[in-house]
């Protein structure tokens, strides 16, 4: 409302406005409504990277459901388990990925055949009636102690984790963040929401180039990537190349490299973050004092 003709997504040569990304997911959340979609209701969602991704993950939240994201290069046993587990009644998806989806008992929406359909809807916003005690996704665990377990987190933490982090960062419309992790992993909710929440632009990057440092270079680069959340060994394969565009860069998801860290505290701001799944992506935060020389990077004091 305060700024519709801002840039909300970038994806190659496509974007949308923070007014069409509304209006989008607000068709697709009405569209879910007439099909039982509600606070509590599971609504699983497996597509490539793209922007419809991030109207499928808004337009669920805007239907009041949770949602419990699905990698469609999974392998199909480990998809079924997921689904039956989960025992989504809906799931999103795209036309090209229908191959990769086990059979289920779900009812099946493409974002792309069924756009004719989908569009029909009302663009205005919805009233859900969700409130900080719903569910807002589920994530399935590696399964390392056995079977994958779906991690519940409701959106208080979300808000919660948000709330602080876009203010701690000084997120603003100036920003462009970078949507480097896959969104079936809790990084991309940080990701997603600390872009939409604090006005910034997202940049999506697309799943071939995920493990090639020189092509996401080139496009934090090109579109100006300003924040982004990186693993420890991503950072590494950059072999301290220089990022001029870049005011705030954070480490996380495994442990941090003190000798990568300390290389870019020296031109930006640069933190070390650290939670598991179920505390909402991260709950400790550490920013590496430039001129730092130490190898071990502390996880931080909690955020608020």
């Amino acid at each position: 409302e305060k700024r519709p003709d801002a840039i909300a997504v970038v994806f190659e040569e496509e974007q949308l406005t923070y007014k069409q990304l509304n209006q989008r997911a607000n068709q697709l959340a009405h569209y879910l409504q007439t099909l039982g979609v509600k606070p509590e209701v599971l609504v699983g969602i497996c597509v490539e990277r793209s922007i419809e991704m991030l109207v499928g993950l808004l337009g669920i939240f805007k239907a009041g459901g949770a949602y419990v994201p699905l990698d469609p290069n999974y392998p199909s046993s480990r998809l079924s388990y997921m689904l039956s587990d989960s025992d989504v009644g809906v799931l999103v998806t795209q036309s090209q990925l229908l191959e990769s989806v086990p059979e289920n008992n779900a009812r099946v929406i493409c974002l792309d055949t069924d756009w004719s359909v989908i569009e029909q809807h009302s663009k205005s916003n919805l009233d859900t009636g969700v409130d900080s005690d719903n569910l807002a996704y589920v994530i399935y665990t590696s399964g390392s102690t056995g079977r994958p377990k779906g991690v519940m987190v409701e959106h208080l933490g979300i808000l919660n984790m948000i709330d602080d982090q876009v203010d701690f960062l000084e997120i603003s419309s100036r920003d462009r963040i970078l949507n480097f992790a896959n969104y079936i992993f809790d990084a991309v909710v940080w990701e997603i929401w600390i872009t939409l929440l604090g006005g910034a632009g997202l940049v999506l990057i697309s799943d071939e180039m995920v493990g090639d440092p020189v092509s996401i270079l080139e496009v934090i680069t090109t579109k100006k990537v300003s924040v982004a959340l990186l693993p420890p060994q991503f950072l590494n394969l950059l072999n301290k190349v220089s990022l001029p565009k870049m005011r705030i860069l954070i480490s996380g998801g495994e442990e941090a490299k003190g000798e990568d860290l300390n290389h870019y505290a020296k031109s930006m701001r640069c933190f070390n973050a650290f939670g598991p799944t179920e505390c909402s992506v991260y709950f400790s935060i550490y920013e590496i004092p430039r001129g730092n020389t130490q190898r071990s990077i502390p996880i931080g004091k909690p955020i608020s």
